[in-house]
């Protein structure tokens, strides 16, 4: 099967693109198609033959008469422009509408022939777009129920009233049919405004990366694209500007802001060899830096691609909605129908049956729901980008909504990943004297325990003064320093050079030296937990969600790693590859949903295996990309926590949309079945609630995101 991505505009409204949607779901080389009316993506899975953009447009065409435009995806979201020559065209027909419905009203006799003429041309060029559309869903023999529909019955039901109905006030009866298209386009042109800033908003939010940069040659400086940029060229960024690639720092300190890639807001100070991801901000400094990835394949473009992608899936609610439309329009017109036939001859008033049926048709018109759960996911996905954490899709903030249990990987996620020396333990000897008997006993080790106690020592203090050096694998080393003969490592290899140590009682990995041939100490070194570790299990806890360990390290250490983090169970001494079997383990026994997080790296297998996949560390690794549902682009394992609690507000807000639309769509139908209400408001209660819809979602993009503070 092929996947393909593209851009596509020109939708009218969000039951439209549903309506396409399905046709293309339909055709015979599709296995797959979704529209993501919110993010303007058309995404489609092929079953053989991959179809051309023309016939793409074309199949489109036989179901939606505006002309949609398609094109390749790139990884910028694109959004249709305001001032399209349809809009031009549409604004410029409100204009004339408007004064002729004035002159109409104000200027002419209500009771002569020359007020119904400028009525009636006045509904044709508000309206002859709509009722187009209308005749064209008929002619091509497809589903015409759509709120163009709506809309078109309930100004030709005002009409047809007026004629069969006639009274001294049926010109107010053509006013208001007037009223009724011209609001209804007057709220498409809003619609399209409203939902387009919010597109733009939301894509700006997320999209930090500069189009030209500064290129250095040794002796001239020029700007150029940032995507001509070659892996080696340089570069300068000044004060204000934003890195355009991903680069290493030649010359120069700067501090850095980094928020666009982690959520974090403390910034970050670079020196000469550091990394300089792209999309960072430059807050001081000016720097020179050297090209290490092509514009395409820096960091902020593989995080807008995964934001841009992640519309491909429905979220729970998006795919309740849209089964939900396809009955709940043909079931208002049924209720409006059944509604008039009742009252007509209980009232005996058919004129005013009919035109409450006709507000009813209106009001129910699904677009403020259809529009806005879709883009409160969109608005989720790019609130969890600006908190430092990629979701790949709308459906995961579903699936996240219902986590109950997290399986985690130790090393490199509640750790650093980096051996440390935690305690010293000289006897007999100061400690400055023993560490400099340490130091010179592993200066020429290749463990990576050897290597963490050199840390922050400086070996060229004792390369040259060490001879002699011996050391046996996975047990320690000998050498002469000095003078002095040194052992350095196990207990059972002291033992064994006929050195007899204390055991020591504390956790971690244990190193004991020897001097001539006397046992003079042993220092702990340990995998030091993260500062947010701590943290994550307390706030995950709060929220109701078990946590469990999987490690491939000793029992001891696993123990003690989680009785000091309060972690619910754990499972020792793993290969990667049992770890995917404790994870499976986990899985049956639990009936909600369950995440695996790790470095995305050895935890592969099991972040894709899990319900969830969470991987720490960013984009940095191709298996964090692939496998994992959740990217959190730090090593903050508390932004699991975050995670959480986003999808749990988008999908709050969703739903909230969905309520309060109904809600006021209910209310104002009452209201027009016991009251006389006129048109307009029911035209309100359309597209004016669409509109309150859109600014209620697209406003979650600027919420915070609390954590309790009563959870440390």
């Amino acid at each position: 099967m092929i996947k393909k991505v593209y851009s596509i505009t020109g939708f009218d409204c969000a039951n439209c693109a549903a309506k396409t949607e399905s046709f293309l779901n339909h055709n015979e080389h599709i296995e797959y198609a979704r529209i993501d009316f919110a993010g303007n993506r058309l995404y489609i899975t092929y079953k053989d033959k991959e179809l051309s953009l023309e016939e793409i447009k074309n199949l489109i065409k036989e179901v939606e008469p505006n002309d949609i435009e398609v094109s390749t995806s790139t990884s910028k979201v694109k959004s249709e422009k305001l001032l399209t020559k349809r809009m031009i065209i549409l604004l410029a027909r409100i204009l004339v509408t408007t004064i002729l419905m004035l002159v109409a009203r104000f200027a002419v006799d209500q009771s002569s022939y020359i007020a119904l003429g400028l009525y009636i041309s006045s509904i044709l060029i508000i309206g002859y777009d709509v009722f187009y559309k209308v005749v064209y869903k008929i002619i091509k023999l497809q589903n015409p129920i759509n709120e163009f529909l709506l809309i078109t019955l309930a100004v030709l039901g005002v009409v047809i009233l007026s004629i069969a109905f006639p009274s001294k006030e049926r010109f107010e009866e053509y006013f208001e049919a007037t009223m009724v298209i011209l609001l209804f386009q007057i709220g498409q042109v809003v619609e399209h405004y409203a939902s387009n800033k919010s597109r733009n908003a939301i894509s700006t939010a997320v999209d930090l990366r500069s189009d030209n940069a500064t290129l250095f040659d040794g002796v001239d400086t020029k700007v150029v694209k940032s995507d001509t940029l070659k892996i080696g060229d340089l570069i300068i960024v000044k004060v204000g500007e934003i890195i355009p690639v991903d680069c290493v720092v030649i010359e120069g300190t700067g501090t850095l802001d980094v928020s666009s890639l982690t959520g974090e807001y403390v910034p970050k100070v670079v020196n000469p060899n550091d990394e300089a991801l792209s999309g960072c901000l430059l807050k001081s400094g000016t720097l020179t830096l050297q090209v290490k990835a092509t514009y395409q394949n820096s960091t902020v473009s593989k995080i807008l691609e995964l934001v841009a992608s992640s519309g491909e899936h429905k979220a729970k609610a998006e795919n309740f909605i849209s089964k939900f439309a396809k009955w709940y329009t043909p079931a208002v017109i049924i209720f409006s129908t059944i509604f008039a036939v009742i009252y007509g001859p209980v009232t005996n008033n058919w004129q005013a049956a009919i035109k409450k049926a006709l507000e009813f048709i209106v009001i129910a018109c699904p677009c403020a729901i259809l529009i806005s759960v879709p883009l409160s996911y969109f608005a989720g996905i790019g609130l969890a980008s600006k908190n430092g954490i990629i979701v790949k899709g709308a459906n995961i903030l579903d699936e996240l909504c219902n986590l109950k249990k997290l399986v985690s990987d130790k090393t490199g996620t509640l750790t650093h990943g980096s051996f440390m020396i935690t305690s010293i333990h000289p006897l007999n000897i100061k400690e400055e004297e023993f560490l400099d008997y340490l130091y010179a006993s592993e200066c020429l080790s290749t463990h990576p325990i050897g290597k963490a106690i050199m840390h922050n020592a400086n070996k060229k203090n004792y390369i040259n003064k060490v001879k002699n050096y011996i050391e046996e694998a996975g047990l320690g080393v000998s050498c002469l320093y000095n003078s002095h003969y040194l052992i350095a490592g196990t207990r059972n290899y002291l033992s064994k050079n006929n050195v007899e140590a204390p055991l020591a009682e504390e956790v971690g990995s244990i190193v004991y030296l020897s001097l001539d041939k006397k046992y003079i100490g042993y220092v702990v070194l340990s995998d030091e937990l993260k500062k947010d570790a701590q943290p994550m299990v307390n706030l995950l806890h709060h929220a109701g969600v078990e946590i469990v360990l999987l490690t491939g390290d000793k029992e001891e250490i696993a123990s003690s790693t989680c009785k000091e983090l309060g972690i619910d169970r754990w499972h020792s001494e793993l290969l990667p590859s049992e770890k995917t079997k404790y994870l499976e383990m986990e899985m049956n026994d639990s009936k909600k949903k369950v995440a695996f997080i790790g470095d995305g790296i050895n935890d592969a297998p099991s972040i894709k295996r899990s319900d969830i996949g969470i991987a720490m560390g960013g984009v940095g690794s191709d298996a964090a990309v692939s496998n994992a549902d959740v990217v959190i682009m730090n090593d903050n394992p508390a932004k699991v926590y975050d995670a959480y609690k986003i999808a749990r507000m988008t999908r709050n807000r969703a739903w909230f949309c969905v309520l309060f639309s109904l809600l006021v769509k209910v209310s104002v139908t009452i209201a027009a079945a016991v009251t006389e209400l006129p048109m307009f408001v029911a035209v309100l209660a359309d597209t004016g609630l669409t509109v309150l819809m859109i600014v209620c979602a697209f406003i979650l993009l600027y919420q915070k995101v609390y954590r309790p503070k009563h959870i440390k």
